[in-house]
């Protein structure tokens, strides 16, 4: 039977998330046109790992973690449902770098997780900064709200033009693109980039050769 959620320490203050955190989770899973593709989410812990390493409230992070040691099958299904809604977001915005729209399954799962998020309701003084003060149960929602927050700020805001899914058809990658010309394909030239123009070489030099051979073959005696 699962626990009912403790409520976290009132007045929780949550820096604004970075508009491309969102696309940070969507990339736990990559290398997505390979088979297999790289999952980095394997068990509800990992979970807990990645928000933590993104900036999440190390108290929080260590009480939740308590919190599902104490009630793993909740556990499996708070992790289950948000690695669903990881593939949503990474749907959306894999349609919209592709220059179509989102599927209505993939946006009507973001909104169900928006709606699940604490709301950002009001603001507070941090460290000569201002955040997001929230109250809200102890819970995963709580702790990955900034993930759907930056979903949404994405979507409505002035860089949605800029997200881009990486052209090495391996690989996938969501990124946005700063680059002033805006128009960079690959999420590292040191990677996919040169990978690509390696192969781009070795096409040339192959249908060269393949060309000579076949001159070679008709060529008169």
């Amino acid at each position: 039977m699962s626990l009912p959620p403790p409520l976290a320490p009132p007045g929780i203050v949550v820096p604004a998330p970075r508009d491309d955190l969102c696309l940070d989770f969507a990339n736990t899973r990559y290398w997505r046109g390979s088979d297999p593709a790289t999952e980095t989410l394997n068990a509800p812990a990992d979970l807990i790992d990645w928000a933590a390493s993104a900036g999440a409230d190390p108290m929080l992070t260590a009480a939740l973690r308590r919190r599902w040691e104490e009630d793993p099958e909740g556990a499996v299904r708070a992790f289950e449902r948000t690695v669903r809604e990881r593939e949503a977001i990474y749907g959306v915005f894999a349609a919209l770098a592709a220059g179509g729209g989102p599927a209505e399954d993939d946006l009507e799962a973001l909104n169900v997780a928006l709606a699940r998020a604490p709301a950002r309701g009001r603001l507070a003084a941090r460290d000569g900064r201002f955040a997001w003060q929230i109250a809200a149960p102890l819970a995963l929602e709580t702790i990955l709200a900034p993930i759907f927050w930056s979903a949404g700020d994405l979507l409505t805001g002035t860089r949605l033009g800029r997200v881009r899914q990486c052209a090495n058809p391996q690989c996938r990658w969501l990124f946005l693109d700063d680059s002033k010309s805006a128009n960079r394909r690959w999420c590292a030239m040191s990677q996919c980039g040169n990978r690509a123009k390696a192969h781009r070489h070795y096409m040339r030099r192959k249908q060269q050769a393949e060309d000579r051979n076949e001159q070679t073959a008709t060529d008169p005696l």
